[in-house]
């Protein structure tokens, strides 16, 4: 399921969980929780009331590796948005694109909520945001390690 207008832009990638750009205040209250991802961009929980607001600061730079710090808070917030979908909620991972930061952390969550394979949650995340979602190879390697951790 795909949500795409001028204020909407969210993909469906699994059972109550969706990828997408900067959410517009308002337009996501049929969600429960929402991920703010983008280090540019994290504007104050108020401003999507009466939605749960994780803030996860990401940087995304292909050119260099993941700090071990910022790995550490995609691998949380990704359990805390397994906690989230194991409850029936519904959640919205976001970040500038809906392409690199955000599916990491829904890639993360997939495979520890419903034990996907890392290659279908690539393929699963490619096909719903396009072929440039997850092209940080750093946030690949990351997806391919960080099952057990």
């Amino acid at each position: 399921m795909s949500l795409r207008s001028p204020t909407v832009d969210a993909s469906q990638v699994a059972p109550g969980l969706w990828i997408g750009a900067r959410p517009s205040p308002g337009h996501y209250r049929w969600l429960g929780v929402i991920v703010l991802a983008a280090r540019e961009w994290q504007p104050p929980s108020f401003t999507y009331p009466n939605v749960a607001v994780l803030h996860v600061p990401l940087a995304d730079d292909p050119s260099r590796p993941m700090p071990t710090a910022q790995a550490g808070s995609a691998i949380s917030a990704a359990r805390t948005v397994a906690r989230y979908l194991r409850a029936g909620q519904r959640v919205l991972v976001t970040c500038h694109l809906g392409l690199n930061r955000s599916s990491l952390i829904a890639g993360l969550a997939m495979r520890l909520a419903y034990g996907t394979k890392v290659d279908n949650v690539i393929t699963t995340i490619r096909e719903a945001r396009g072929p440039q979602a997850l092209r940080n190879p750093h946030f690949v390697r990351l997806l391919r390690d960080a099952h057990g951790r």
